[in-house]
């Protein structure tokens, strides 16, 4: 491949992750909100397609020399007067994604890279047909916004707000690291990725939590930290989760709530992953067979059941 060619396929599909990363974020963000289950398990089906074409451009990115942009966003669209225009949002979105999409496809030579955006074209005009088909069915709801401002719904919205932050900024510094990783340390490379998955739960625990109690969620985008050496990357997850997991602990202390005492003490006793590890990516006496067999497989489960393990 041509120099020229492989810049513009780093280039166009370094784009196309700060699309899915938008997407990912706009459609969990309405699948919280809309509160009616059927239509939240759709939503949240299509959240995790745009989760895997991420990871698609994000590895062709690596494998082409390039440094994803996992740090990078599009605009999202979080707000709207009613749930059919919310929906719209979404048409509005694939639709983009699709235009977008195909005329990359138009202008790079690359198979295996025109394969990527044939399947992902294919997935966004699914996409596009199951939002009109919600917008369809949902009844027009006016959501008003509340004006209420009681100390303790504020102190909620702070306390949830900031756990709902460092999940995110860990999601996107593991899948990063995930991606930089691939080629050089495929077994760190997974584990980092179902980490972020796991994450990805916590996340939507939290924002359930938030929306629950009438709080809009923070999904401002977060400050990333693009560590990409091995020893750094194990050396800093440990750290970082010493501090969460106290963090979460801490924040599980002060409050009188139930369930948001429950999500948090829950996520705390989660955060306990890279001291093992750690500990078993610096074993040399394993076999390739005996590290599948050891290496962790957490499963995304729902985002949305705080019960699922």
């Amino acid at each position: 491949m041509k120099d020229i060619e492989r810049e513009k396929i780093i280039n166009y599909f370094n784009h196309n992750i700060a699309l899915e990363h938008s997407a990912i974020v706009q459609y969990l963000f309405h699948a919280y909100a809309i509160g009616e289950a059927e239509t939240e398990n759709e939503i949240e089906e299509i959240a995790r397609e745009e989760m895997r074409h991420l990871r698609m451009f994000a590895h062709k990115v690596v494998e082409l020399g390039g440094d994803p942009a996992i740090s990078e966003r599009a605009s999202v669209f979080l707000h709207a007067p009613t749930l059919e225009e919310l929906m719209q949002l979404n048409i509005d979105s694939e639709l983009m994604a699709i235009k977008e999409y195909s005329n990359q496809l138009n202008d790079i030579n690359d198979e295996s890279s025109k394969r990527i955006l044939s399947r992902v074209i294919n997935d966004e005009t699914a996409h596009s047909q199951i939002f009109i088909k919600m917008k369809e069915n949902l009844k027009q709801l006016i959501k008003s916004s509340s004006s209420q401002a009681e100390q303790e719904r504020m102190e909620i919205a702070q306390l949830l707000n900031t756990a709902l932050q460092k999940q995110y900024k860990k999601i996107l510094e593991e899948l990063y690291q995930s991606f930089i990783t691939r080629f050089k340390n495929p077994h760190l490379s997974d584990e980092l990725e179902q980490k972020a998955i796991d994450k990805m739960k916590h996340f939507g625990w939290i924002a359930e939590e938030l929306t629950e109690n009438g709080i809009e969620i923070d999904v401002s985008l977060p400050k990333v930290e693009k560590i990409n050496q091995i020893n750094q990357i194990v050396e800093y997850n440990v750290q970082e989760e010493n501090i969460s997991s106290q963090e979460f602990k801490d924040l599980s202390e002060k409050t009188k709530e139930e369930s948001l005492k429950w999500i948090l003490e829950r996520i705390s006793k989660r955060e306990i992953h890279y001291k093992d590890l750690k500990a078993f990516l610096e074993r040399s006496d394993l076999t390739e067979k005996e590290h599948s067999k050891i290496i962790s497989a957490f499963t995304v489960g729902s985002l949305f059941k705080k019960g699922a393990k």
